[in-house]
């Protein structure tokens, strides 16, 4: 824009709100700190650019003019939505279909995030490390466990052990749907050491299962639906929250 490169009121000012159009006002201020800092040993006088009145009257402006933008939240996830999902598949369900309900209920009982079921959409980011493995399930009669690697606030790969109680005699029992994809994914990969895997042998990803979950309920549920959709019915269920926590 052919501004000078030394950061005056001026130039400060159109960065504000240039930069609201784009982002939150809030954060835009944060912004403004982080230049203020390591350009201060450069230009002294940077922090009294960011302190006059036209800096300061800008950024209060776009705050009130974007900073109370919508939020746009997805819904979480209810009992009644894996019932539906339950009975819009086919008779006879595809591979991709044994996987999708198996993965569905169990982030959804184990309170798991999505990111802990499948893999990154950007390939730089995905880690073998974070997969979990068939070997480490275990099945019992009421219930299945397995060992999840690592999570978000896992930052030194302890893992965990995730145990999941079954739902007899309900169509949204994890244990019998769990089982029946592990019929068609021992047959298809006895060798391959992922528990959940695509037709293609694959580990899913983040993409896979959301779309064929909005492909069932629509675009106002995601990723995080799971997880806070497993929370909800606990709730409602009468589990206290540090049991939930």
């Amino acid at each position: 824009h052919n501004f000078p490169v030394t950061p005056t009121a001026n130039t400060l000012s159109f960065f504000v709100v240039y930069m609201s159009h784009h982002l939150k006002p809030a954060t835009v201020g944060s912004y403004l700190s982080g230049i203020c800092h390591l350009m201060e040993p450069y230009y002294p006088d940077v922090r009294a650019a960011r302190a006059s009145p036209v800096v300061v009257r800008s950024l209060a402006g776009m705050k009130k003019l974007r900073g109370l933008q919508p939020t746009n939240r997805k819904r979480a996830l209810s009992r009644k939505d894996l019932h539906s999902i339950i009975r819009l598949l086919p008779p006879e369900p595809a591979y991709e279909d044994f996987l999708f309900v198996a993965m569905l209920l169990t982030g959804f009982f184990g309170l798991l995030r999505l990111g802990e079921l499948t893999f990154p959409n950007n390939v730089r980011k995905c880690s073998f490390k974070k997969l979990t493995m068939r070997h480490t399930l275990s099945l019992e009669e009421t219930r299945f466990s397995f060992t999840l690697p690592f999570h978000k606030a896992d930052r030194f790969y302890a893992g965990n052990t995730v145990m999941i109680e079954s739902l007899p005699d309900s169509p949204l029992d994890p244990l019998s749907h769990l089982r029946a994809y592990l019929a068609q994914r021992d047959t298809r990969f006895p060798l391959l050491p992922a528990l959940w895997l695509t037709s293609e042998g694959r580990p899913p990803t983040y993409s896979w299962f959301v779309s064929r979950l909005q492909r069932f309920l629509g675009n106002d549920v995601a990723g995080h639906s799971l997880r806070s959709g497993g929370a909800t019915a606990l709730a409602l269920a009468g589990i206290s929250d540090n049991a939930i926590q």
